[in-house]
């Protein structure tokens, strides 16, 4: 473990950079932040002393690691969001769980609900879903895959989200009437 002087030190030269890093990638002052924050005290938790010429590589690196779990933190959030609608202080993921505990609905009908809501996506929006859920590319891959712009590309992935939230919301809200009925 490296000193805290030393620690401090390395903070002083680095932070700036570490941040403009990750608010770049980021897009957003608090989550850059709190990456940038998450980078140093790993450094000075995991890292022995470095030869000057290797820190600011090791801190690049660790931080590139981390924004990308940071990324994969917030797609799980936006699956989350994708499949769970807020009904009141419950989220449809909540209320599904007690129709399943109350045997009202099984595995294989959601799995219909889920297929019933895939198979309205169009060729490329299904294309689009795989490439961002399944395959997990970012942007940029993205962006080179489709032979257009990130920025396109966002737009395109924010409507497909849109899109597959409405169909979720709609789906959920006839289960949640079902529910309520039986």
């Amino acid at each position: 473990m490296i000193s805290a002087e030393r620690a401090k030190e390395i903070a002083d030269l680095y932070y700036d950079d570490i941040y403009h890093l990750c608010y770049s990638r980021l897009k957003k002052e608090q989550e850059a932040a709190d990456v940038t924050q998450e980078v140093f005290l790993f450094f000075q938790e995991n890292c022995d002393e470095l030869e000057d010429s290797y820190i600011k590589a090791w801190l690049y690196k660790v931080a590139d690691n981390k924004i990308k779990e940071e990324f994969r933190s917030i797609a799980k959030r936006e699956k989350e969001l994708i499949f769970g609608t807020v009904f009141g202080s419950q989220t449809s993921a909540d209320i599904l769980y007690e129709m399943e505990e109350y045997n009202k609905i099984t595995d294989e009908e959601l799995e219909e609900k889920k297929q019933g809501i895939l198979s309205s996506l169009s060729e490329k929006e299904l294309e689009l879903f795989e490439m961002v859920y399944t395959k997990r590319m970012e942007y940029a891959e993205l962006a080179k895959a489709l032979d257009t712009t990130e920025h396109a590309v966002r737009s395109r992935v924010y409507r497909l989200r849109l899109k597959i939230k409405d169909k979720a919301a709609f789906v959920f809200m006839v289960l949640l009437l079902l529910f309520m009925k039986l």
